[in-house]
């Protein structure tokens, strides 16, 4: 009965559009119009909140004039190996531009870096009009590059922090409700917004959950009389609204062009269907609870490998699930399970094959770094081993992680990307006839860090705009373990000369345990 009534609404509503451009020529005629029906009596979420917005201060020169907000985040600059100084010498419109700009990273050294960048709460860059506590566009695109990544709980956590968002970060609190579903408290901030483009979208989603359907058709009528919706956008919202009076067709929406609350239109009721290629941000809602096993597994091996998600959260989900031989994602849970078997066995043959046909497969997915945490005791505990292949394949795993033993530096391996791992680690940095170009590189680059140590006649350029260099260096490895070794040089140099020589010795034995591996587990 209730259905019926809706639709009963709804189809006279949908009538009420066609005719409406003839009656009213004037959009506000309409509106006024619309006002004065007292059929329905509830709050409408369609008229403007212009008069008010304007009674009251600019919702942004309030807010940023009394918080400096594009310094903010969530985890402190001094917990990180990152400089203080790291925004405050730079113009936060070209930290911006920069930003939004990044090329994609394909190391995991450097995409951790780009996530901590991303998240460190430090003294906020130069503001672009002068004046203290003002600048917002930096933490903007902070936030959209966390969207974009998939880490939509912590975009979520620092737009927390504002209390009464402007326009531009109500948008993006509206991204972030439509992909983690958490809409209740962004719905009771939509009442003090005017209709900006996807507002009323995300409005007539919140009269739904109300379950004020009425005053959800009445904005739907009124929004497409003013012409506030394309022609797939109308199409999602009619099915949002009652799928038995029209259905859209998947194909006719591709995910990559579409925004979080078409998505959400789409997704609300777990009818859509990824594609095999889908942005972060779609692989996050795919990722959650409530999903497949296998689908869940997929978009959290690509989540995981942007450091988005807790790669033990992957691991567990690996071995609770079940697998069948033939799809891709199951003979990764074999893996796994083999990995587990051969760790609880006493035969050094059966770990090795096991250890290598895991990094295989985790090298492949982009995932080795975190193959080698989830398994970091394990490891460690091939100190012991009498075969020196698996020894040298413990060393080159655990060097991706902060957890190499002391043990480990009294092996002498002949592999000489092995050899050069330890002398890092051992902060060791003489060099040796056998070092690679690399190797040899990233020594002389710390012992160049040593001397500067010491005291110096001549003052360092506070002034020297690191952050923004650390950006343009990250750029530079855009192609990885294919990129060239001047550019290689050039970037490890950069990051040099700046302080963050603990970053070049991350990237440099993520790529020398890239080129060790290349021969001991082909």
């Amino acid at each position: 009965m209730i259905h019926q009534k809706i639709r009963l609404f709804f189809l006279v509503f949908i009538a009420f559009v066609v005719i409406s451009p003839v009656a009213y020529s004037d959009a506000g005629e309409f509106q006024n119009a619309i006002k004065q029906l007292s059929v329905i009596e509830t709050e409408s979420f369609i008229s403007s909140p212009s008069k008010k917005l304007l009674e009251k201060k600019n919702i942004e020169e309030t807010l940023l004039g009394e918080l400096n907000i594009n310094g903010i985040g969530l985890i402190s600059i001094e917990t990180t190996k990152l400089p203080t100084d790291l925004w405050s010498n730079s113009n936060e419109k070209v930290l911006s531009e920069k930003l939004n700009n990044m090329a994609k990273r394909s190391l995991a050294s450097t995409k951790k870096i780009f996530k901590r960048l991303l998240i460190v709460d430090a003294k906020p860059p130069l503001n672009s009009i002068g004046m203290k506590n003002m600048g917002y566009l930096f933490l903007l695109s902070r936030v959209d590059q966390l969207i974009n990544l998939g880490a939509i709980d912590e975009a979520e956590e620092i737009l927390n922090y504002i209390e009464e968002p402007s326009v531009e970060f109500m948008k993006r609190k509206i991204e972030v409700a439509s992909l983690n579903g958490r809409l209740s408290k962004t719905c009771d901030l939509a009442n003090k917004y005017p209709n900006f483009d996807g507002m009323l979208q995300f409005k007539i989603i919140c009269l739904v959950r109300k379950n004020d359907w009425q005053a959800a058709a009445l904005a739907f009528t009124v929004g497409s009389s003013l012409k506030q919706f394309d022609e797939k956008e109308k199409q999602l919202l009619l099915n949002y609204l009652d799928p038995d009076i029209v259905s859209y067709n998947p194909n006719d929406f591709q995910i990559n062009d579409i925004s979080p609350t078409n998505f959400y239109l789409m997704h609300g009721k777990k009818e859509l269907i990824p594609p095999d290629v889908i942005p972060n941000k779609y692989a996050y809602v795919f990722s959650r609870p409530g999903m497949s096993p296998n689908m869940r597994i997929k978009h959290m091996e690509q989540l995981a490998s942007d450091y988005i998600v807790n790669a033990n959260t992957l691991f567990n989900l690996y071995r609770s699930s079940e697998y069948e031989d033939r799809e891709e994602a199951n003979i990764t849970k074999k893996t796994v399970i083999e990995l587990d078997q051969s760790f609880n066995s006493n035969s050094e043959r059966k770990k090795l094959l096991a250890l290598k046909k895991a990094t295989k497969v985790f090298q492949k997915k982009k995932l080795l770094t975190q193959l080698s945490n989830e398994y970091i005791d394990e490891l460690k505990r091939l100190d012991y081993s009498d075969d020196a292949r698996l020894n040298d394949l413990a060393i080159a795993l655990l060097s991706l992680t902060d957890g190499v033993s002391n043990k480990l530096f009294m092996f002498d391996p002949t592999n000489p990307d092995i050899k050069c791992l330890i002398d890092i680690k051992k902060k060791v940095f003489i060099n040796n006839e056998a070092d690679t170009a690399l190797c040899q590189l990233v020594k002389q680059l710390n012992v160049e860090t040593i001397k500067k140590s010491f005291p110096r006649s001549t003052n360092y350029d506070d002034q020297i705009e690191k952050g923004l260099i650390l950006l343009e260096s990250l750029n530079l490895l855009e192609n990885g373990f294919s990129t060239e070794f001047k550019e290689l040089k050039l970037s490890l140099s950069m990051l040099t000369k700046i302080g963050l020589i603990d970053l070049v010795n991350e990237i440099s034995i993520e790529l020398m345990v890239f080129n060790a591996l290349k021969k001991m587990v082909s």
